[in-house]
Order: structure tokens, then sequence, then C-alpha cells
């Protein structure tokens, strides 16, 4: 059985963009990840040791972020993704990276 374990809009700033001026100050960041995995056993023995914590999961994916200045949002997504699968192995993950206020001409909220 698959279930889904869901971190939705983490904000976190960091530095991203590929013009310099897009990059000299930190940005707001939205990030939401899916964990693809069995939850079959933390279901039955209500043990966190049986599961994947979100908690530690938002903590590390926030530290990622905080320290990586990249270019593309695509490439800060597959760091993250990549990230979680080596802190909880074979897991299905899905990350969306979404820029707050993104520095064009047209009123957008975000892109990703």
């Amino acid at each position: 059985m698959t279930d889904v374990i869901r971190i939705h809009d983490l904000r976190v700033s960091t530095r991203i963009g590929v013009g310099e001026d897009e990059r000299a100050h930190p940005r707001g960041l939205l990030v939401s990840v899916e964990l693809r995995t069995d939850t079959t056993a933390a279901g039955v023995s209500d043990d966190l040791a049986d599961t994947i914590n979100y908690h530690e999961a938002a903590s590390a994916v926030a530290n990622l972020v905080r320290s990586t200045e990249a270019r593309l949002l695509e490439h800060l997504a597959e760091r993250i993704a990549e990230l979680l699968r080596e802190k909880y192995g074979k897991v299905g993950v899905t990350v969306t990276v979404a820029k707050e206020h993104p520095p064009i001409e047209e009123d957008i909220q975000a892109v990703s």
C-alpha cells in the first residue's frame, strides 16, 4: 500500500535566480513535498519510529534551501528530491518550489 505524507508551502528564503540583481537579496520560496511510502506499520504501532518524521523532513529541506544558491527552481527541486531519497530510502518524492513575487512585469503571486 502507498500512502502520502505531505509538507505544504514551507516558506524559506534563499538567493535564487539567473540575474545578479535577482540574486542580490534572499527571495521567499514556498516548498511543497509529497513523500509516497507505506505507513501501515505506523498506523498499527502508533510509533513515530515507524514512519517519516515530517518535522525532521521539513527541517532538512529548509536547511538545504537556505544553504543553496541555485540559479533555477528546477535545480533546487532536484536537490531537495535527492536529499529526501537519501534520507528515507526508496520513497516516491514529488517536489514543488514556488518563487514568490517573481521579478517580471506581470502581476503574478508565484511561479513554480
